[in-house]
């Protein structure tokens, strides 16, 4: 049986890449897609690196593991309005903080049976399928790197299964999430806040 690593595999898959110098490039670049010790960075270092991780997911007792520890990122955007300032010599523009958006979910991975490579992995892409087809917030379970930013749940946007040309066993995807915040949890947080205050 032939060996393969499922990581350079993957960086392959995400990044395009496809050459006969990539075994020089991965010696070079490794060390930028291992998967560090989470508990000593700050979360706002985090935002938009890519991680390999295990990524475990549930609704209604229903438990969906992510194929082949896919690539992760998370970032985040605020809504600010920009008024013009008036004036010959005034520059630059007023700014005002509207909201800060949900936390977008880059996950990129690979569909492909470790044990049989060249068989086209349908029961991956199946279940893949089966957790997009959930119309409602999905649990995160166990997962360090979304606790830091305080994401216990998400909602995927959408799925897209790419070609993987001369790879008939394996099946790429890039799938598309937002964080969800429950909207009562949120409300009883706001009240014990108020309650402090008048304390």
């Amino acid at each position: 049986m032939a060996q393969f690593n499922i990581k350079e595999i993957l960086i392959r898959a995400a990044l395009d890449y496809v050459g006969p110098h990539f075994p020089d490039w991965w010696k070079k670049n490794k060390q930028k897609y291992g998967l560090p010790d989470l508990s000593a960075i700050n979360s706002k270092q985090l935002l938009g690196a890519k991680y390999f991780m295990q990524l475990k997911l549930s609704y209604k007792g229903q438990v969906f593991m992510l194929p082949n520890e896919p690539l992760v990122s998370i970032g985040l955007t605020k809504t600010i309005v920009k008024t013009v300032t008036v004036g010959k010599y005034k520059k630059g523009t007023v700014k005002e903080y509207i909201n800060t958006d949900d936390y977008i979910i880059s996950i990129k991975g690979v569909c492909v049976d470790k044990y049989d490579p060249e068989i086209y992995p349908s029961d991956q892409v199946k279940s893949l399928n089966e957790l997009v087809d959930i119309n409602d917030a999905l649990q995160v379970e166990e997962n360090a790197f979304f606790e830091l930013f305080g994401i216990r749940s998400i909602v995927i946007e959408d799925i897209q299964f790419d070609e993987m040309i001369g790879e008939s066993g394996m099946q790429k995807y890039t799938m598309k999430a937002i964080s969800d915040t429950d909207f009562f949890a949120d409300l009883n947080e706001k009240d014990k806040t108020k309650i402090n205050l008048l304390a």
